[in-house]
């Protein structure tokens, strides 16, 4: 009978704690991102040259640490407004699960397309957007052109 009532705890606490590491799970932000999407246009040249571009490289580190910006600042819900309490570990969606894909003659973010409204429900349009929009609000002059992000190899 103990043998039985021993299993059985041991059952129970091995499920105690692969439930416990289940909660915890999350998304752990890495220091340094690559933006990187099966979503994004295949070019051949960089948006400043004519020799390839480096995918552009994120830093989450310096953006919260040095700049004190809040998860909340880049991420969001369905409707646009910040998720304010995000921590790290926290489960988060890519990009990429919401912002994928254009309307049919929508205007995707590109240089020509600057100075006209651009669909954000295209991966390129809202990261350009929420990042150069970011810098100009700021007041940051890095950031603002394409070979500030996107440079050349």
């Amino acid at each position: 009978m103990s043998k039985k009532i021993f299993t059985l705890l041991l059952a129970a606490g091995i499920a105690v704690v692969f439930t416990a590491s289940g909660i915890h799970a999350g998304t752990k932000a890495e220091d340094v991102i690559t933006m990187e999407s099966k979503l994004f246009d295949k070019r051949k040249k960089g948006p400043d040259s004519k020799k390839p571009c480096k995918l552009v490289e994120f830093s989450h580190k310096k953006h919260h640490e040095e700049y004190k910006l809040s998860c909340g600042e880049c991420h969001h819900d369905k409707d646009g407004k910040p998720l304010s309490d995000l921590k790290d570990g926290d489960d988060v969606k890519e990009c990429e699960e919401c912002h994928n894909h254009a309307k049919p003659g929508s205007k995707t973010f590109q240089g020509k397309y600057k100075n006209k409204p651009v669909d954000i429900m295209h991966l390129e349009s809202a990261i350009h957007e929420n990042c150069i929009g970011c810098h100009k609000e700021k007041g940051l002059k890095v950031g603002t052109k394409c070979g500030d992000c996107h440079k050349a190899m």
